[in-house]
């Protein structure tokens, strides 16, 4: 008996239109469709977008992120919703996964992917790429992430903070996501380094209460709330302005 397929759909920042045409085409047709959520958190716009071209008829299931502290309890977590998965594949139903922005940049996605193939090292997986928010972000503001010769760093930031001094030195383009709690810490260490004129801000792009500030300076002494789901981008080198 052949089996299903997995698809890994990366569906893009948010906007229901900013999704690939194929990625589209696999949520009309897949019969069942796991969308990943978190009891810490109340968006629903990758609910949305997936409930915006599912098939009527598609079983939806929600996973939730695994958010224990214990490394163990992790893995067990995503081993078992891979077994869950596996079982509809060999019964011969394709499944998708839906992942904000792309599946595999700083996506849950990532440790799914592992958990099956450690059990079924050939299951049939299929990655949609999707836009990536930093690029989104780029787009909103108008700002070049790659040009000449210029490196380009993404740093998460959230667990990375004491590498962004590093980065500054290393030159190029910046880009910080999951800035989360760190905002004023990395507002702070711009502007020690001359470069807050040469950065953008955007928070929930593409959403209703989307954020841009092209003067970071608006954000000395704001809310540590205003850095979820934010992103900044950075030039180093002026010559590139």
């Amino acid at each position: 008996m052949n089996s299903g397929t997995f698809y890994a759909i990366g569906v893009g920042p948010g906007d229901p239109e900013l999704m690939t045409l194929k990625a589209v085409r696999l949520l009309r047709e897949s019969p069942c469709i796991y969308v990943p959520t978190s009891r810490l958190s109340t968006q629903t716009w990758v609910a949305d977008v997936v409930n915006t071209y599912a098939a009527d008829a598609a079983n939806i299931c929600s996973v939730s992120f695994s958010l224990g502290t214990d490394r163990q309890m992790r893995q067990e977590h995503w081993q078992q919703t891979a077994s869950n998965i596996i079982s509809q594949l060999l019964q011969g139903k394709d499944v998708a996964f839906v992942s904000l922005g792309d599946p595999l940049l700083y996506s849950t996605c990532i440790y799914l992917l592992r958990a099956l193939q450690k059990q079924w090292p050939q299951v049939p997986i299929e990655i949609i790429p999707g836009i990536s928010a930093y690029a989104h972000c780029a787009a909103l503001t108008n700002f070049a992430v790659g040009e000449g010769t210029q490196p380009v760093t993404i740093l998460p930031t959230m667990t990375a903070i004491n590498d962004l001094q590093s980065a500054i030195n290393k030159g190029g383009t910046l880009v910080l996501m999951k800035i989360g709690r760190h905002l004023q810490e990395i507002v702070d260490l711009l502007a020690d380094n001359n470069l807050i004129d040469q950065s953008v801000f955007i928070a929930r792009a593409g959403l209703p209460d989307q954020r841009i500030e092209t003067n970071l300076r608006c954000l000395y002494g704001a809310d540590p709330g205003v850095g979820n789901l934010a992103i900044i981008l950075i030039h180093t080198n002026t010559e590139y302005i």
